[in-house]
């Protein structure tokens, strides 16, 4: 989840895309999360939490005792969490740790506005590079990279990590090909889609 948001960051701190999608984007991070640990999986249509001890992630925990008592498909889980505050959560715990800094200003000394810089540049470096290989054919990618990679480019970051790295477009094709049965990618997807269609012209 952490990489996801340092990859939505520039050097500047300024989240590359819209707040909404990064939430969205954070939410499926999560359940990403709790799913690659063996903690979660789809039954049906519907995301279904796995017994077992406690994942030991304070936020992970909390999310997978909601996800025992409550019935909802992962784009559901997505929406639903999207309004939580669980990226100023995991941004404050990136403060604490160092990753990131913060910048609070005014935007034309008008509007006020929270930046994050990243301190951990080669985190940064190393989340970016292996996004990037995990959309061209030099190397068949983990699953945690992989499924980095399908969320990154379902939030909307997929322009701006791929541009450097030849035609982004094709790159975000592959990337979504390679990851088509990734279920939380999907799931921020359609929640961002939906987002946009609602969104005042």
């Amino acid at each position: 989840v952490e990489e996801l948001l340092l990859l939505a960051h520039d050097i500047r701190g300024k989240c590359r895309i819209a707040p909404a999608a990064m939430d969205h984007g954070v939410a499926g991070a999560l359940l990403s999360e709790l799913s690659l640990a063996g903690h979660l999986k789809v039954d049906g249509s519907i995301l279904v939490a796995i017994d077992g001890p406690p994942v030991g992630d304070p936020i992970l925990d909390e999310l997978r005792s909601q996800i025992a008592v409550s019935s909802r498909t992962p784009q559901e889980w997505v929406a639903h969490l999207s309004g939580a505050d669980l990226t100023e959560r995991l941004l404050a715990r990136m403060l604490e740790r160092g990753q990131v800094e913060v910048d609070r200003h005014r935007s034309y000394g008008l509007f006020a506005e929270t930046w994050y810089p990243v301190r951990d540049i080669v985190a940064l470096w190393d989340a970016h590079q292996r996004v990037v290989d995990a959309a061209t054919p030099r190397m068949a990618p983990d699953r945690r990279t992989l499924a980095l990679g399908a969320l990154a480019e379902a939030a909307g970051l997929g322009k701006v990590l791929f541009a450097t790295s030849g035609d982004w477009r094709v790159l975000c094709a592959r990337m979504r090909a390679t990851s088509s049965d990734d279920w939380a990618a999907e799931a921020v997807r359609q929640a961002v889609a939906t987002e946009r269609r609602s969104a005042p012209v």
